[in-house]
């Protein structure tokens, strides 16, 4: 008892500890990876606010540009030779741009123009000299408003640029397209303003998933965006306006490293209130307890007073000396039942030895049955000859050696035997018709479970009748049960009768074996699901139902190995 007390005060005050560790630690985790991802969240938010602007500038310089009528009129002029036309228009068409040219940076915006008569400038390329990919000809067919980006960078003269295009139209018929190149060394710096986190990185990647920018700290290679997984990492994104996204990834241990010094100061503080409680906890175990372990151990050392509970000296009114108080009530309850029990052990083992000096010798009946039979044969009585024969077969399958199991057919024939004996007793022709399946005859079961049955019949159901008294059985198979129906057609009886029977309430008993009998055993060897069933009906007769499991000599011993009954 001590140990036991020890062990749940040390559960119940360690559950609501542990319960709070672990809501400290989700709760620490939870912050940590917040803050993180807040602070990530805005300065990406920043930097892709400052590349939209970026990215806005070129559009709406774009939008200018196919827009202008004078530009577009200027594209479809048939200018031959007329090189001072076209002086003019490449003048035009710088000033409108108003970009800085250098040979080694291509200019940002290009007019691929859909006229043999132009010749190449700065800002100015046949339509037939680019090289011809899926974004042109899908620009080719768009209308003005639509942007038409390039999944991926485009390389010139050894550097990047976002490119996106835009088709130039006169009334609905293209002209031209405007290639739009935005260096992206411009937009990776923007990105990278965001500042990468401890083991992390930052990338932009398109549409199709291919990476177009990394800055990486992880010290890992990242050949793809499926190797960056959220198993591993926490993944912060946003869409710029071309369609690419810039994404930040922070490594997950960087968050666990600061969470995992809040879990170890809470283990030393658990670790602590453990130690507490173990040293508060003995003590108190050893408080409650200590009182009834030294009257327990007083006992184990004097075994007289457990069977002298008068030397048991009990003082106090604390708790413990209640419970020392009802374990001597116990002891002085159990000294009565075991004197109880002495008494009756003797009284049995007297009853026992009455009951052997009184019980029946079967070998003496049957000598004294033959030596009756043969005074009755010299008398010629041939009466007394023949309930002889009948008394002889009867006991003979009724006492069967002392086995409380028969075979159906032994059974009918003791059945056949007990009928001949009334007949010749009440001078009453009792007729006993059989309707029996030869197959149920192998089949066993408990001695006297018809008999009883129609002892009640013959003796109840038909007794003061005369002549035509008879009495039927039916015996057939319904897998895995076997049904006898025994009915006679005698006075009957009503049906509070058939309720006092079933209800066990009837008292009758013929021979010893009575209907309360019969259904008590076979609830004993087959169970609640299994007995009989009893239809009446007042100066019609009765007939009842019997119904048990088929089973052989050796299955019916195995059952009653399980449920014990007392058929004597």
């Amino acid at each position: 008892m001590n140990n036991q007390i020890f062990k749940n005060l040390i559960i119940f005050t360690s559950i609501p500890i542990i319960l709070i560790s672990i809501y400290v630690c989700f709760y620490t985790y939870q912050k940590n990876k917040g803050e993180y991802l807040d602070a990530i969240g805005i300065r990406l938010n920043e930097s892709k606010n400052l590349i939209d602007e970026l990215l806005v500038k070129y559009i709406d310089k774009s939008s200018y540009m196919i827009t202008n009528q004078k530009l577009i009129k200027n594209l479809q002029k048939n200018y031959g030779n007329d090189l001072e036309q076209m002086i003019y228009f490449f003048e035009d068409t710088d000033a409108m741009i108003g970009e800085p040219y250098y040979e080694d940076i291509r200019s940002p915006f290009i007019i691929h123009a859909d006229n043999e008569t132009l010749f190449d400038g700065k800002f100015i390329d046949k339509l037939t000299n680019i090289e011809s990919n899926d974004f042109i000809e899908e620009a080719k067919k768009s209308p003005t408003t639509e942007i038409i980006w390039k999944s991926d960078l485009t390389v010139k003269d050894d550097q990047r640029y976002l490119t996106f295009y835009r088709n130039i139209v006169d009334f609905k018929t293209s002209i031209g397209i405007l290639e739009v190149n935005i260096p992206y060394n411009i937009v990776a710096l923007k990105m990278d303003m965001i500042g990468v986190p401890d083991r992390g990185l930052i990338l932009s990647v398109n549409k199709d998933g291919d990476i177009l920018h990394l800055n990486n700290q992880t010290q890992l290679e990242i050949p793809n965006l499926q190797s960056i997984s959220q198993k591993d990492y926490f993944i912060v994104s946003s869409s710029l306006k071309d369609g690419n996204q810039i994404i930040v990834a922070i490594p997950k241990m960087e968050v666990n490293k600061k969470t995992f010094r809040t879990i170890m100061l809470v283990v030393g503080f658990f670790m602590i209130y453990i130690f507490v409680m173990l040293l508060a906890s003995k003590t108190t175990a050893h408080r409650i307890t200590g009182n009834l372990e030294n009257f327990i151990n007083k006992i184990k050392r004097n075994d007289q007073l457990l069977l002298n509970e008068e030397l048991i000296q009990i003082t106090g009114t604390d708790d413990v000396s209640i419970i020392k108080l009802k374990l001597k009530e116990l002891v002085s309850r159990l000294n009565e039942i075991h004197k109880e029990m002495v008494t009756v052990k003797l009284e049995k083992s007297s009853l026992e030895i009455e009951l052997l000096q009184s019980r029946i010798n079967p070998h003496l009946l049957y000598n004294s049955l033959s030596v009756i039979n043969w005074t009755a044969l010299w008398n010629k009585d041939h009466k007394t000859v023949e309930i002889i024969d009948a008394m002889t077969k009867y006991y003979r399958i009724a006492l069967s050696k002392g086995n409380s199991l028969i075979s159906v057919a032994s059974e009918l024939e003791m059945i056949k035997e007990y009928v001949k004996i009334n007949v010749i007793a009440h001078s009453v022709d009792y007729q006993l018709v059989l309707d029996i399946e030869e197959e149920i005859l192998g089949f066993y079961t408990s001695k006297h479970l018809i008999q009883p049955v129609v002892e009640n019949a013959i003796l109840h159901g038909l007794n003061g009748k005369s002549e035509n008294a008879i009495v039927t059985i039916k015996g057939y198979l319904a897998l895995p049960d076997i049904v006898f129906e025994i009915s006679d057609n005698g006075r009957g009886m009503g049906p509070e009768s058939i309720n006092d029977i079933m209800n066990l309430n009837f008292t009758a008993s013929f021979g010893g074996y009575g209907i309360k009998n019969v259904i008590k055993r076979i609830q004993a060897y087959y169970g609640n699901n299994h007995g009989i069933a009893i239809e009446s009906e007042v100066g019609k007769g009765t007939k009842v139902t019997i119904r048990i499991e088929a089973l052989n000599e050796a299955e019916l011993n195995e059952r009653r190995e399980f449920r014990t009954f007392d058929a004597s």
